[in-house]
């Protein structure tokens, strides 16, 4: 079963600035990568914001570098263990 990385709602004032872009992925698609570990950095105006994963197992990229996002936003998943 797949475990979503989903931007938390209120990271960001979507007010001031409704969008944001995926900086970087530390992790390549199909990594294994350990829950907490930072995997992806969004980037809203001139600030970055680490995401970590939500549970263990293999990480599968949603939304690629450069991509557009938005609070809430699922960028990826983490499948197994």
């Amino acid at each position: 079963m797949a475990t979503e990385i989903a931007l938390p709602p209120d990271l960001w004032d979507a007010a001031a600035n409704p969008e944001g872009i995926v900086a970087n992925w530390f992790f390549t698609e199909g990594a294994g990568v350990r829950k907490g570990a930072t995997v992806a950095e969004i980037m809203v105006e001139k600030t970055s914001f680490d995401i970590a994963a939500p549970a263990d197992g293999h990480l599968h990229i949603v939304v690629g570098k450069d991509g557009v996002v938005k609070p809430g936003a699922v960028i990826g998943t983490v499948d197994g263990g």
